[in-house]
């Protein structure tokens, strides 16, 4: 029976090294990689940023906003650390993270809207889970990813190569990356445009909701968007809070009374703590469905349009 136990012991033993060995090897290229919202984290952690100005949001910030040309009309280096699918409790926890490896920006322009913005779950979904992977060890991140409602937990971080199980990709990436050969980024300083056709995503939404939309409300983020607000205030960073155009028709089914107390919530932060809300819900780009891939994003073009804008009249 002994020499059972320890054939059996030996046997799933055994492979221990070749994973603690191709986690390492993973795990690094990944820290090397420039594929999207790879790169944008490794830049953070490797203090690669140091930026003057950065852009904090959600997935429409993350398309609109070009630091190429805000850089260039404004003389500034700015980088965009907005997030596809990210509430605002994860956009102001990756800026306490990179307060942590870079120096403060003197300036936060900080894309806000009627969804990602003040609505949250005590227990909520975080998108894209897998670009937290190469990170789990890091405290910072690690306890974002208990906060969020995530499959990953004690296994995923002890135990080698469990955190990528069924990420084909993610090691593929890092292997190659660890090569030297690893995928080149499609973003510029964490900016991607979009060169796309307005989709079916809003034909479907007027479906959904024939009556129109009233846009959800969560207490714990408005006391979480004011603590945010006290926040930059106290580490001497101006925030700009910006509204970036949306198509026309989406305007016309929200809500109007819900739609004004978010904005007015977004405007009191003017005389709270001095930082300004600049609403683009009636920009002339909102009246033109050519300068859109869906309702609430605007498209390569539409984006550098208004970041120039944005830039002049900021």
């Amino acid at each position: 029976m002994k020499k059972i136990v320890t054939r059996i012991l030996i046997f799933c033993l055994l492979p221990m090294p070749i994973l603690f060995a191709l986690a390492h090897i993973v795990d690094k290229g990944l820290h090397k990689s420039r594929y999207p919202y790879y790169a944008e984290w490794n830049d953070i952690f490797n203090s690669r940023i140091n930026a003057d100005l950065i852009v904090l949001g959600s997935s429409r910030g993350w398309v609109i906003f070009s630091p190429k040309i805000m850089d260039s009309v404004l003389g500034l280096n700015s980088y965009n650390l907005a997030m596809d699918g990210a509430d605002f409790d994860f956009q102001f926890k990756r800026l306490k993270i990179y307060l942590q490896h870079n120096k403060k920006p003197k300036y936060i322009v900080h894309e806000v809207g009627l969804v990602k913005t003040l609505i949250r779950s005590k227990k909520h979904e975080l998108a894209l889970v897998s670009q937290f992977l190469p990170y789990i060890e890091d405290t910072s991140i690690w306890n974002i990813v208990q906060e969020g409602n995530t499959p990953l937990g004690y296994f995923d971080l002890h135990f080698p190569m469990y955190r990528y199980n069924n990420e084909l990709g993610v090691v593929k990436e890092g292997i190659l990356s660890y090569l030297g050969k690893g995928a080149k980024s499609s973003k510029y300083k964490g900016y991607e445009g979009k060169d796309l056709e307005w989709d079916s995503s809003f034909y479907d939404f007027k479906q959904a909701n024939p009556d129109g939309w009233t846009p959800p409300i969560a207490h714990e983020s408005i006391d979480e968007f004011h603590e945010y607000m006290k926040f930059c205030k106290q580490n001497g960073i101006k925030v700009i809070l910006v509204y970036p155009p949306v198509f026309y028709q989406v305007t016309q089914m929200v809500d109007s009374a819900r739609k004004s107390q978010i904005f007015s919530i977004y405007a009191q932060c003017y005389k709270d703590y001095g930082f300004p809300f600049l609403n683009y819900e009636s920009d002339s780009l909102c009246y033109n469905r050519g300068n859109f891939y869906n309702s609430q994003h605007l498209n390569r073009s539409a984006a550098e349009k208004f970041t120039a804008k944005f830039a002049m009249d900021i």
